[in-house]
């Protein structure tokens, strides 16, 4: 789910509880609600790496509680730039409608990146910082049965923490032949912060089900990320992880590092891949 999907689900929300307070509370006369249009607001998803460019910032906007769609219109004709605490600077240019891509920059550890936006009169400005690189230091896969009696793997995937205490990270691990989902066992956001765990051997398992078989790659992608962009996918999980009843979901939408009233993110991080085939 992204974050314009996110943030209709959030409006809706927010109108049925209102309505059904109207409804509750209305038994002896008529009310009228005066239900007002929320404003489409700019998604903004960007990311520079210590991967090869170029990189990519998608802009686009969320619907409307009156327009429900799953389909969001992207931007085009915005001015998007990119530059580095150093002076390198980047002025991005539009591949395909909404999409903008970087001409020459190349994301390194230790920078800071900043990002500017200029869409429809309005600016939105946001800066990340790529952390020092962690390193995957084993990847391997055991057979077991699930509880069903099926055939199954557990993926285990270990990292060390450097001493520093501050760090943060996003483990993705996903399989190549399982192309409509996000992840191996539909999982999005495995993160970790070093917080109680700082300089330790950190050990994640993966438990994947019947559709991971003999023969497939997993691929187990290891992102060094910024506290920014760990509180945002924290919110992000909170969000995807709640029990999806309405009275359970607050009409907010995930922290965000954009100034301006965007929504989404602008991330720079550093990326340990690596890719085992399952016996």
């Amino acid at each position: 789910m992204t974050s314009k999907a996110l943030f209709m689900k959030y409006t809706k929300t927010a109108v049925l509880l209102f309505s059904a307070a109207v409804i509750l509370s209305s038994c002896e006369k008529v009310v009228t609600i005066d239900l007002h249009q929320v404003n489409p607001r700019l998604v903004v998803e960007g990311i520079v790496s210590d991967q090869p460019g170029p990189y990519t910032v998608k802009l686009s906007r969320t619907g409307n509680y009156f327009v429900p769609s799953l389909v969001f219109p992207p931007v085009s004709g915005a001015r998007v730039v990119i530059k580095d605490n150093l002076g390198n600077r980047d002025t991005l240019r539009e591949t395909v409608t909404g999409n903008y891509e970087t001409t020459s920059l190349q994301g390194a550890v230790g920078r800071t990146y900043s990002l500017d936006v200029i869409a429809d009169g309005n600016e939105y400005t946001a800066t990340s910082s790529i952390s020092k690189k962690v390193a995957i230091d084993s990847l391997y896969a055991l057979p077991r049965q699930t509880s069903r009696g099926e055939p199954g793997y557990d993926i285990w995937v270990m990292f060390r923490d450097p001493p520093e205490l501050g760090n943060y990270y996003r483990l993705n691990v996903h399989v190549d032949s399982l192309v409509s989902q996000d992840s191996i066992d539909g999982r999005r956001y495995r993160l970790y912060s070093d917080k109680l765990t700082n300089g330790n051997e950190i050990t994640e398992r993966v438990r994947a089900g019947r559709l991971v078989v003999s023969g497939d790659s997993v691929t187990v992608d290891l992102m060094s990320i910024d506290k920014a962009m760990y509180d945002y996918f924290s919110t992000l999980n909170d969000v995807l992880s709640s029990d999806r009843a309405a009275t359970s979901l607050s009409p907010a939408n995930p922290n965000t590092n954009l100034d301006g009233g965007a929504l989404g993110y602008f991330a720079a991080w550093t990326t340990d891949r690596r890719t085992i085939i399952l016996h």
